[in-house]
Order: structure tokens, then C-alpha cells, then sequence
């Protein structure tokens, strides 16, 4: 699980960070804010990652609260129903927690959300990697 997270992080931060070749772009689309900026890329033999292209977008906010509380809510499963629109509005809950370091923030957890729709309850599994503010 622990190598399946960095493989995770490894393909987030190569989506995130521009380069002379993947360069963010302004997203000129119908009502949408010129703050928002995407970036396209190819993946042909990206290992565990299917042919095809990804996009990535991104938009930033100021919030007025320091980064410690922002990260402590963001991790917080209990929490996660309030901001993560996959939870579709229910709780998530930790299955697994996997330190990585002395510092707690730093770890991998395995999430499961039940999502209700009808008269089916989905079940998803996410993995989720954080690393402490310091």
C-alpha cells in the first residue's frame, strides 16, 4: 500500500507542477473564474496509469485560517463529508492508518465511504497520503 501511495503522489505532483513541456493554461470556458488554469498531458506507458489523456485543474483560495487548522481539517475523516464532494455528504471511515515517520500527519490511510443512491449502496476505497506541514 505504502508503494501504491508514492506511486499515487509521484503521478499527483507530476499532474500539479508545470515544466517547459506541461504548462498551465488559462481555462477560457462559459462562466468560469480566470483564476482557473488546466493542464493536459499524454500517458502512453505510464506504468499502472491507462493510455489516454489527463487533465489536471486548478484554482486557489485564501482562507482565513493558518495552514495547521486547514490541514487538521482536511485529513479529518470525520470532517471529510463537509468539503469531500466524493463522500457524496457521508462519513468516511479510516480502515487502515500506516505511520511513515514520528510525526503522525505523516502517513497513508485507506478510507471507505458509503454512498446511498437510490435504493444501492456503493462502497468506494480511497488511499489517501499526507505528509506534516513542517
Amino acid at each position: 500500500m505504502l508503494k501504491l501511495a508514492q506511486r499515487m503522489t509521484n503521478n499527483f505532483c507530476a499532474g500539479v507542477c508545470a515544466s517547459t513541456v506541461h504548462k498551465w493554461n488559462k481555462l477560457n470556458a462559459g462562466n468560469v473564474g480566470e483564476d482557473v488554469r488546466v493542464m493536459t498531458r499524454k500517458s502512453v506507458d505510464d506504468p499502472g496509469e491507462p493510455p489516454g489523456i489527463v487533465l489536471s485543474a486548478a484554482t486557489s483560495v485564501w482562507l482565513p485560517v493558518s495552514a495547521q487548522r486547514l490541514f487538521d481539517f482536511l485529513r479529518d475523516e470525520r470532517l471529510r463529508s463537509e468539503w469531500d464532494i466524493l463522500s457524496n455528504g457521508g462519513p468516511m471511515q479510516e480502515m487502515a492508518h500506516i505511520a511513515k515517520g514520528q510525526d503522525h500527519a505523516n502517513c497513508v490511510s485507506l478510507l471507505r465511504a458509503s454512498v446511498r443512491v437510490h435504493t444501492y449502496t456503493y462502497t468506494y476505497t480511497y488511499i489517501e497520503c499526507t505528509l506534516p506541514l513542517s
